[in-house]
């Protein structure tokens, strides 16, 4: 069994860039977030990818998602 230690606090500009991919994801614009800067958000647990999210009307279908989690909700200063 293998077991992860905790993840070190992010940079002041680790901090400042998952700041602003979150409100990429909040405004739906993550189609062009590089792999490795979404990695970051779900390593630190912000972010959560749900598949499969089914749409209705002229996007009807299934379709993968990112949503903040709990912790991406308080790492961004909102209420949860």
């Amino acid at each position: 069994m293998t077991t992860f230690s905790a993840l070190p606090a992010m940079a002041r500009n680790a901090v400042q860039q998952a700041q602003e991919d979150m409100a990429l994801i909040a405004r739906g614009e993550e189609i062009d977030l590089p792999w490795r800067r979404l990695r970051v958000l779900l390593d630190h647990g912000l972010v959560e990818i749900t598949t499969p999210v089914l749409l209705g009307g002229p996007l009807a279908g299934s379709r993968t998602s990112i949503s903040w989690t709990d912790e991406g909700t308080r790492f961004m200063g909102q209420a949860s």
